[in-house]
């Protein structure tokens, strides 16, 4: 599976399905109209793209689809992280690991520790 990112609307629409685990394509309008107004037909639309990048599946439930997820959350950023780090080494190089591990100063000591223990194994 090619991971590529979201979209803002796509990452909402991912966020409700994740905490979910299943829902409706209502339940979703619901869920994002409670901070701002947005129509059936745009979250079906986001739906089906989120089907088709094979991130949801779903089944006919009543009148419409339940969705769920096909991948975890954990799972989608650890292979979004994993890709962007492959096209920035590929493209740029050292000159990109360098910067990566310059940046490494600036976290709190908590997560410099353990992204240092991550690189270790």
């Amino acid at each position: 599976m090619k991971t590529r990112s979201l979209g803002e609307l796509e990452q909402q629409v991912m966020n409700i399905v994740w905490r979910s685990r299943g829902c409706s394509t209502r339940e979703i309008v619901d869920e994002i109209r409670k901070k701002r107004s947005i129509a059936y037909t745009t979250i079906a639309t986001i739906l089906q793209r989120l089907y088709g990048k094979e991130l949801v599946d779903r089944k006919i439930h009543q009148q419409g689809y339940w969705y769920f997820p096909r991948i975890s959350k954990e799972s989608y950023i650890k292979n979004l992280a994993t890709s962007f780090l492959r096209k920035i080494t590929y493209s740029y190089g050292d000159v990109a690991i360098t910067s990566f591990a310059e940046s490494l100063d600036h976290l709190p000591r908590k997560k410099k520790k353990y992204l240092l223990q991550l690189l270790k194994k």
